[in-house]
This record gives structure tokens, sequence and C-alpha cells, in this order.
């Protein structure tokens, strides 16, 4: 069960925790200076300087950290680089901690170059940088590249070979308006890992007028790279529902709807579906959506035994030349333990590049915490572009659908792949089971090989009855066994 508990008492930290020794500072510690945090007045950050505004959000990178003001020497295995400050980031503070104790890393303006952004070298005043990047060596060469980011509320990680994708978030809140506000971090926390070690720890503390958070993430490099993560969260009074361990990543437009925001295109997206695999041990694929207004879909699965925002379509051909799309990573994740009765909250918005994260998901819990009560939940997050994420023994790899006449009935080509529909005996073919919701009747339906695929194809077509958003669900399955993940999917009112 999530871990539900009382403050209590409150403990004392005295404002200068961060320079004690190494030895005193751990989660324990970190938890006692967020709850401390959220019994009192939300404090905001202050205003970002107006010099900062005048940074081109495209090239929010162009102010590199001077390698010679780097926290840690260059010759470490992992190397974090400090972001430097930008509007709209809320401030963040860094330290590492060492043998030596905790070190303080300040911002200071000549610690960037910032004639790359265009600005005068002098740079611009602030309160604290924008998070930071990781550096460690790709596997063969050693010659290190960006490992993890962590910035605003977001924090990414990649695998050997992939770039930079769908992230993590801190942790979401519900507004009555059903949207997902963010809830950034504020400090950083590092702990210098060993001469050769192979992974990292740091802490984090969030903030928000909602609630405070205290992180422990253990960042773990691979062909697949992994975050183990303890998260303990101290709600406000008003906080409102919790979007605990959120996705987030960007859709635009894919094969099932074409052309809709960017006509010269066919895909643009960084993940392009949302799969579930429940604690009955079933597998559902949602693919995603660019909807004309923001929508929001619930999935009842308590505890569920893993999530993510994957990218299915790794075909370079299906996207523009050179677009980072088919490197991006998938992102899942598994929840440690039980967090009891709640739902997947799936949260899509309008967008008109891959540059907005318009996409998340996260677990909202039947049992909100009350002000004055703390939540503790743990869980690991893998990011990778290789086969080596669980996934069901039949998977959906594309949706595409239209127009099947003129009197407004719909048309749904599926493709199926994967071990389980390359074993059937010799001339057996898989049986679709289909459901339409209410306001909509089957008109037909067939399955078909594939030889493009390897797999093969669910045709089907229905008629609506209704100018609501229709709910539609297809498996297949062979001798009354099911094959596939289930096929989730909304067709929205034209």
């Amino acid at each position: 069960m999530l871990n539900w508990r009382s403050l209590g008492l409150l403990l004392v930290v005295c404002a200068g925790a961060a320079s004690a020794t190494g030895k005193d500072f751990d989660f324990d510690a970190l938890k006692a200076r967020a709850r401390q945090q959220a019994a009192a007045a939300y404090s905001p950050p202050p205003e970002a300087d107006a010099v900062l505004a005048q940074i081109d959000p495209a090239r929010r990178d162009a102010a590199p950290l001077k390698v010679r003001y780097a926290p840690w020497s260059m010759a470490s295995r992992f190397v974090p680089l400090p972001l430097a400050p930008r509007a709209g980031c809320a401030p963040t503070l860094f330290s590492s901690i060492q043998a030596s104790g905790i070190e303080r890393f300040d911002y200071r303006p000549e610690l960037f170059d910032w004639s790359a952004a265009g600005l005068p070298e002098a740079g611009p005043a602030a309160t604290g940088f924008c998070g930071f990047r990781l550096l460690y060596p790709l596997p063969g060469d050693g010659k290190r590249e960006d490992l993890a980011r962590f910035e605003g509320d977001a924090w990414q990680l990649v695998g050997a070979g992939s770039l930079f994708g769908a992230a993590a978030l801190a942790v979401g809140v519900i507004d009555n308006d059903g949207r997902a506000q963010p809830v950034p971090f504020r400090e950083f926390w590092l702990v210098r890992p060993a001469a050769g070690a192979r992974q990292l720890r740091l802490y984090a503390l969030a903030d928000s007028p909602a609630l405070a958070a205290a992180f422990q993430i253990d960042l773990v490099p691979g062909v697949a790279s992994r975050a183990d993560v303890q998260v303990a969260l101290y709600p406000r009074e008003g906080a409102g529902k919790l979007l605990l361990a959120p996705l987030a990543g960007s859709f635009v437009q894919g094969e099932h709807r074409p052309g809709r925001v960017l006509p010269l295109q066919a895909e643009v997206h960084s993940v392009d579906g949302l799969a579930i695999h429940t604690a009955a041990g079933g597998w559902l694929w949602r693919p995603l959506d660019n909807p004309p207004q923001p929508s929001a879909y619930s999935f009842l699965v308590n505890t569920p035994r893993g999530f993510g925002l994957l990218q299915r379509d790794r075909d370079a051909s299906h996207y523009e030349p050179d677009a980072p799309h088919p490197r991006q990573p998938d992102l899942w994740l598994v929840p440690g333990g039980d967090w009891g009765a709640g739902q997947l909250r799936l949260l899509e918005a309008p967008a008109g590049s891959a540059a907005v994260r318009n996409v998340q998901v996260g677990f909202v819990p039947d049992q909100q915490p009350a002000p004055g009560a703390g939540m503790e939940l743990g869980y690991a997050v893998h990011w990778s572009t290789d086969a080596s994420l669980p996934r069901a023994g039949g998977w959906v790899i594309a949706t595409r659908s239209g127009a099947a006449g003129s009197n407004g009935s719909r048309r749904y080509a599926v493709d199926f792949v994967g071990p389980a529909l390359q074993g059937l005996p010799p001339g057996a073919a898989p049986v679709a089971v289909i459901d339409i919701g209410r306001g909509g009747s089957l008109q037909r339906q067939q399955v078909v090989a594939n030889p493009h695929t390897g797999g093969w194809r669910l045709l089907f077509e229905f008629n609506r009855d209704t100018d609501a958003p229709l709910q539609l669900r297809a498996y297949l399955q062979h001798a009354d066994q099911p094959l596939t993940e289930t096929w989730d999917y909304v067709d929205p009112p034209r």
C-alpha cells in the first residue's frame, strides 16, 4: 500500500542543513525538510531577470557551462553540468555530496558562455540554475555523452544510442479544469560516486503552492537506462488530486490521422501510444491523439504491473528526414509495492509542434492524502529503444481510420504483430473480438495476413448512432485464448 504517515510533531531542521557533513544528509533528512517546508507558507521563486526573456526558447542550451567551472572533474565517470537559467524555469540550487562534506555550487553569470546565446558576456542576474545535465561515457569509445537532464518539473534519461524524448515528471496536481499543474524541482544534491561506479544517487526537493516533495533517485546507465525512485509527498491545504509518477511526451500526428495539424508531414511524435500491463496480467494499448480540446480518460487499473508511453514506430521513412523521433526511447514505469486502489489518468492537449509535451499519464489514488499527512511510494522508470521492455505476445504497431461511405459509417485497420501470432497451427487464422461502445453497431469485420509486417491486419466497419465520442476495443484470439494486447481507442465525433 501507499505509505501514509501523519506529520505529527514537525522535526526541526536547521536552515543550514545543506552545509552539514555528507554523512548527515540522507533521504530521511530530506523528508524532514520537505515536511517542514509544506507546513510553512509557500514561497514563490523570484521573478526571472528580464534579460533571460531575450533568449530564444529554441536556443535554450546556447549558453553552455564553461568546462573549467564544472562542479566535478571532467575526468569523472559521471559529469554534472548545471544548466543556464532561463525565463519560465524555476531557479534551482545545486550541491555536491562527497567525502569532504556538502559543497554548494552557486550561480554566477561568468560560469556560462553567454555570447553563444547572443547576450553580453556579463550575463544575466539569477538566483539559481535551470537544473542540470549529466554526462556519462558511451560504451566502447568512452566518449561522454548526455545520460540525463533535470530541468523545471521534468527529467529524462537516454539509453545507449537513443536521444532525449519522453520525460518523467516530479508530480502533478490536477486542477478544477482537469489539467495537471506541475510541481517544479527547486534544489538538487548529487552524491559523487566512487571511481568506477556505475550508478549515481541524487536527492531533489520539489515545491509548489500545492505541496512539497522529497526525492531519492538512483540513476543506472545502460542500453536500457533505469532510475529507481523513492518519493515522499506532503500536501498543503487545498492541494487537490495528485497525479503520481507522471510521464509525459509529445504527439502531434500519426498514421491514424495524418496531416491533421502539419499537412506536409506524415508522423510527428516522441511517443505514439500508452501501454498498460494490468494487475490481472492483461495488456492494453491506446494510440495517442492530438485533440482539438484538452481531454482526459481514466483506466481503472488498481496498482498496474507497469505502464508507459512508447514509441513503437521506428521506421525513419515515416518521418521527416533526420527527424529525431525514430531514436527517441520508450518510457516504461514499474510500481514498487502495492499502490492501492486508483486509476491511470491519460491527459491529452492540443499541440502544434513536438516541442510541447502535450500528453501525460499518471496514477490517481482513490485515497488522496490530507494536508498534514504524508505519502510515500517507490517505482522504477526505464528508457529504452530496444526490445527488452516487457510486452504482450502480440501487440499493435499501427492504427488507421477513415470514412466507410457517405452514410457516416467508419472504417478502421489495426495491424498486430508478435511471436504469439507466428506460432499458430498451419492454415489457422486468428479471430477478432471487437467491442463497439454504446451508440455504435458493428457492420463487418475481417482478419487478413499482412505480408509487409509478418503479422495480421484487423479490418472492421461500424455505424455511428451518436454524436458523442465512441469507445472501441479489439484483440485477436485463437481457440478462445487471447493472443494480443487489447487495442483501445476513442473514435471522435465527426
